[in-house]
């Protein structure tokens, strides 16, 4: 599953597992740079980071109710 994670700026494999929020694959790339350009919910050296998990990460648990997609051109956030 592809999901939106903040990570630290320069290490982005270190991500929150609580932020991750499932996007799909065809619209992660514009979502992701929609938010870090709007800096939605980050801390300083922080940035929102494509992620793969699978359903043994913790991350998949928190994407499975957390999501993030575009309607009609505008992002939308499920919690």
């Amino acid at each position: 599953m592809k999901v939106l994670a903040v990570s630290l700026k320069g290490q982005e494999y270190f991500f929150r597992a609580s932020t991750a929020h499932k996007v799909s694959e065809r619209s992660a790339k514009k979502i992701m740079d929609a938010l870090n350009k709007a800096r939605y919910g980050l801390k300083e050296n922080e940035v929102w980071h494509i992620h793969d998990v699978d359903i043994y990460d913790n991350a998949y648990a928190y994407a499975s109710y957390q999501e993030f997609k575009i309607y009609k051109g505008n992002i939308r956030e499920r919690r």
